[in-house]
């Protein structure tokens, strides 16, 4: 369907069912599960905190992003952002099979390898061989009769 006979509706909006790039403290705190002081003091630390003449907005894309990798320490109530996971972390983390999870890291050089034997993956290095994989959107094919 073009999107020229799309009809603009406010629904989606009331219904929950768009993405809203930009949101408040208040719904950010009740969709993350935080205090609002919480999640602003997370969003002043991803940059994601815009102040507005009597208003403040969070870009809600850029404070997913810093939280991604973001674990409260249990028995407290601090927020670190993890930068080396073991491979059962991970393999929960990107929901992928610990074989398939190591192997992977592997392939990105993202595994370090303790004196003790322990094995810590560096989510940052593979975060960006993920991206290798990432599929572009396709374009329509004109063999379909589709619109451009």
């Amino acid at each position: 369907m073009s999107a020229k006979y799309l009809k603009p509706t406010v629904r989606g909006y009331l219904k929950g069912d768009v993405y809203m790039r930009y949101i408040r403290t208040e719904k950010a705190a009740e969709l993350f599960g935080y205090t609002e002081d919480d999640i602003t003091a997370i969003a002043y630390a991803a940059g994601a905190m815009y102040k507005l003449p009597k208003i403040m907005l969070i870009n809600r894309r850029r404070l997913e992003d810093y939280m991604k990798h973001m674990v409260k320490v249990p028995g407290t109530n601090k927020m670190i952002n993890k930068v080396f996971v073991k491979p059962g972390e991970g393999m929960i983390l990107y929901s992928i099979g610990r074989h398939r999870f190591i192997d992977m890291a592997r392939a990105a050089g993202a595994v370090y390898k303790l004196t003790d034997g322990m094995i810590l993956i560096h989510l940052e290095t593979f975060d960006n061989y993920m991206e290798q994989f990432h599929q572009k959107p396709a374009a329509p094919n004109e063999k379909d009769g589709r619109e451009r």
